[in-house]
C-alpha cells in the first residue's frame, strides 16, 4: 500500500531530485504523502537558483583505533569470511546451508555485514539541523541504512537517528526488513535532507531501523551503499548515484585511496587511512592514467571481468566474467577450484577448517606469497602482508591467506568477490557513464584525471576536480578505515 509520511514539525519538504527519476518504473517504491502543512510534491516551489558548480571533494580518512579492534587472528578471519558468505547468499564448500537456495538475487536483496575488524567508514550529515553519523563505505551494497536511537542489537554507545528532531524528515508506513545469514534488520522508510561533505540530497529516501542485529558496532550507526539502484532493497536511488543524477557532482564519478598500517595494542587510536574522493579522482594518489574496466551491465554490482590470476609469477589461466569489486568486505572469496589453484603454487600450503568449515588455506608465516590479479589488460599486484590475513595459531608460524572458497548457487551472477585485501594495493575509481566502469591505477602520486566525462548527467553542472584540505568543521565529510591488528600471537 501506498506510503504515507507525516512530518514532525509540519514543514514543506523539498522535492525528490533522484528517487523519483527511476521511480516510475519500479513497483518497489512507495507513494509519498506530504504530512500536515507540506505543500504537495507537485505544487512545491521550484528548486532555487544553484551556486556556483561544486568542485571534487577529497577527505582524508583515518582509521580505528587497536583499543576497539580484535586482533588478526584465525577468530577474525572466519568472522569476515562468515560476513562475506552471508553478504552474497554463499555457503562453504560442502555445507550448503539448507537455506542458501530460497534467497533471492543481491537485486532483490540487501547484502550487509559488520567487519569488526576492518571497516573503512565515514561521517554523513543527516536532517536539519544536521546529525552526524558513521556509516560503512560499501560498494557492494545500494541501502542506506542507520540505526535508531536505542536500537536492538546495537551498543548502547551507537549513535541513533531520530526524525522528530529534524525539520525536513518525514517518516512513512513503508515497512523495511532484511533478513539473512549472520544477521537481520527492519524498520521503516523514512526521507531526510543529507550532506556527504559538501553535497547534499534533499528528501533522500533510507531506512531508519529499529532492529540491527550482528550488522554495526560501537559508533558506527549504520552502512552507506554505493551500488547501483538496482542492488537496493528499497527500489530508492542510492545517495551518491543520486548526486550524480540531478547533477549536483562536477564529474560523475567517486575513488578510493586506502592507507594501511602495522600497529599494535598499544597503537594511537587514529592514524591516516586514505582518502575518498567525491566527484572526482584524486591525481596525487595515483600515478599515470586510470585504467577502466567497463562494468558487466545491466549496471548493480561493481562488476568487471577478470583476465587471469598470477601466483609467483606463474599464470594460473583462471577468468572470470564478472568479478564484484566490494569496499565493504576484507578477504577475496571465490569457488574452490579457483582458492585451490592458488594454493596448489603456493609452498607449505594447506587446505584447513575453521570452527568446523572448510574453505579456508594456510601456508608458513615465514614465507611472502606473491599474488596478481589482472583486470583491463594490466597486472596488479596484492602485498604480501594484504594476502596474509593472520596466524592460524598463537606460535604464529602458521598463517591464513586472504583467498578463502565460497560457493554461490548456479543462478546466481556472483562467484568471486574481491575486497580490502585487494585494493589497498590500488587507486580505484567508480564512474557512472561514459560508459559505466571502474577504473584501476598504480598507487603514486601525478596521476592523469582522465575520467571520460566531463559533466556528471545529460542536465548536470561542471567543475574541475580539485583536492581540499578539509575537516567536519568545514562541513566535510570525516572518514575513517578500522584496519586489523597485524601482530601474530
Amino acid at each position: 500500500m501506498p506510503a504515507h509520511f507525516t512530518n514532525p514539525l509540519a514543514l514543506s519538504l523539498s522535492a525528490l531530485a533522484a528517487a523519483a527519476h527511476l521511480a516510475a518504473a519500479s513497483p518497489l517504491r512507495p507513494a509519498f504523502a506530504a504530512g500536515a502543512g507540506a505543500a504537495p510534491l507537485e505544487a512545491r516551489s521550484p528548486a532555487p537558483v544553484p551556486a556556483p558548480a561544486p568542485q571534487a571533494l577529497t577527505v582524508p580518512l583515518v582509521r580505528r583505533g587497536a583499543a576497539l579492534e580484535k586482533r588478526r587472528d584465525a577468530d577474525s578471519f572466519l568472522r569476515k569470511a562468515q560476513g562475506m558468505r552471508s553478504k552474497y547468499g554463499a555457503w562453504a564448500p560442502g555445507s550448503r546451508d539448507s537455506t542458501a537456495g530460497q534467497q533471492q538475487k543481491r537485486q532483490n536483496d540487501v547484502p550487509m555485514t559488520s567487519y569488526q575488524d576492518s571497516e573503512w567508514y565515514g561521517e554523513i550529515d543527516v536532517g536539519t539541523p544536521p546529525a552526524a553519523f558513521s556509516v560503512v563505505l560499501d560498494t557492494g551494497s545500494a541501502d542506506l541504512i542507520l540505526a535508531e536511537t536505542g536500537c536492538n542489537g546495537c551498543s548502547a554507545n551507537t549513535p541513533g537517528y531520530e526524525p522528530s528532531t529534524s525539520s525536513t524528515s518525514a517518516t512513512s508506513q513503508s515497512a523495511f526488513s532484511i533478513q539473512y545469514g549472520s544477521g537481520s534488520a527492519s524498520g521503516t522508510l523514512v526521507r531526510d535532507t543529507i550532506s556527504i561533505g559538501n553535497f547534499t540530497q534533499p528528501d533522500q529516501i533510507f531506512a531508519a531501523c529499529d532492529t540491527l542485529e550482528n550488522i554495526v558496532d560501537g559508533t558506527i550507526s549504520g552502512i552507506l551503499g554505493l551500488g547501483w539502484t538496482a542492488l537496493a532493497s528499497s527500489g530508492e536511488t542510492p545517495l551518491v548515484e543520486a548526486l550524480w543524477r540531478n547533477g549536483t557532482l562536477p564529474e560523475g564519478v567517486f575513488g578510493f585511496a586506502f592507507e594501511t598500517h602495522t600497529f599494535t595494542t598499544a597503537s594511537s587510536p587514529t592514524a591516516p587511512g586514505g582518502t575518498l574522493t567525491i566527484g572526482g579522482v584524486d591525481t596525487s594518489a595515483f600515478s599515470g592514467e586510470l585504467n577502466w574496466i567497463n562494468i558487466v551491465q545491466p549496471a548493480a554490482y561493481w562488476a568487471i571481468p577478470l583476465q587471469d590470476v598470477h601466483v609467483g609469477g606463474q599464470s594460473l589461466g583462471l577468468t572470470d566474467a564478472a568479478v564484484v569489486i566490494d569496499t565493504g568486505t576484507t578477504l577475496i572469496g571465490a569457488p574452490q577450484r579457483f582458492a585451490e589453484a592458488v594454493y596448489a603454487q603456493v609452498p607449505g600450503a594447506a587446505s584447513i577448517s575453521l570452527q568446523g568449515e572448510s574453505g579456508y588455506y594456510s601456508f608458513p608465516c615465514s614465507q611472502s606469497v606473491n599474488v596478481s590479479m589482472t583486470f583491463g589488460g594490466v597486472e596488479y599486484t596484492i602485498a604480501p602482508d594484504q594476502f596474509n590475513a593472520g596466524a592460524v595459531n598463537s606460535r604464529g608460524s602458521l598463517c591464513l591467506g586472504a583467498v578463502f572458497a565460497l560457493e554461490t548457487s548456479a543462478s546466481s551472477t556472483v562467484d568471486i568477490i574481491v575486497g580490502d585485501a585487494f585494493l589497498t594495493g590500488v587507486y580505484s575509481a567508480y564512474r557512472f557513464s561514459d560508459p559505466p566502469a571502474v577504473g584501476f591505477a598504480t598507487r603514486g602520486s601525478g596521476g592523469s584525471a582522465n575520467t571520460g566525462t566531463t559533466d556528471s548527467s545529460s542536465s548536470g553542472s561542471t567543475g574541475a576536480a580539485m583536492t581540499v584540505p578539509v575537516g567536519k568543521a568545514a562541513g566535510a565529510i570525516a572518514l575513517a578505515a578500522s584496519v586489523a591488528a597485524l601482530v601474530l600471537a
